[in-house]
């Protein structure tokens, strides 16, 4: 049966009026979601890889959820790692407001990546998948992790004295996103095989990465959700 969830969405400040979608998705992340843009204003609508896939998918509404410096534990201070064993942890409210949820794609790790973290590969990659797992606990029907883009020479970038030299581990991420998928049974789809970060700061996705990764993640995500028909 197809559920239909109604939103109220503002049209330039006129009255309310009701859209219809039959299925909610949240797009979880880091600046790269929240769309920053290392050579000037934050990406637009047309840009930012979450309004790409919710402009592809006319039956869902995508809730974008970025953050700039957001890491996968969410801001505790320490990685998260529940792999094996019981969830017990919440859903995050950040997560939480927006139920019912039909998927969420959730892409972070970038910032686990920097020099005072002291994070290796396999940690950022448990952490990541925890996050799912307390996710899908919480009452999300689907969850698609998104191993983030490998950075690009950060060091000689304006953000080189908070990523230093972490590119090798930034492209050490897909092989323990693979692992960690595996592991637990929740689906992956690699960033770095359409994009990486091209931006001027060797962090941040340029529009045409954006949109490229947007664009990747339509089919993942159409095969992912529940039959609507």
């Amino acid at each position: 049966m197809i559920r239909l969830i109604a939103i109220l969405a503002f049209l330039d400040g006129a009255v309310p009026s009701m859209v219809w979608a039959d299925f909610r998705i949240l797009a979880l992340g880091d600046s790269n979601t929240w769309g920053s843009n290392a050579s000037g204003p934050r990406h637009g609508d047309d840009v930012r890889w979450g309004r790409v896939l919710d402009a592809a998918l006319p039956n869902a509404v995508v809730v974008e959820e970025g953050r700039i410096g957001r890491r996968t534990d969410l801001g505790k201070g320490r990685a998260l790692n529940n792999i094996g064993k019981p969830v017990t942890t919440p859903i995050p409210e950040l997560a939480g407001q927006h139920l019912p949820l039909d998927m969420a794609v959730v892409m972070l790790g970038t910032n686990d990546l920097q020099s005072g973290q002291g994070r290796d590969a396999d940690e950022v990659a448990r952490s990541a998948f925890s996050l799912a797992r307390i996710l899908l606990d919480g009452g999300v029907e689907q969850v698609l992790v998104v191993t983030p883009p490998p950075l690009t020479n950060p060091e000689r970038g304006g953000l080189s004295g908070i990523f230093g030299r972490s590119q090798e581990l930034s492209e050490e991420l897909p092989a323990a996103y693979a692992r960690l998928s595996r592991e637990t049974g929740i689906p992956v789809f690699d960033a770095g095989m359409v994009t990486r970060a091209d931006g001027a700061d060797g962090v941040h996705l340029t529009a045409r990465a954006q949109r490229a990764l947007g664009t990747a993640l339509v089919p993942l995500v159409q095969d992912l959700l529940p039959d609507n028909g």
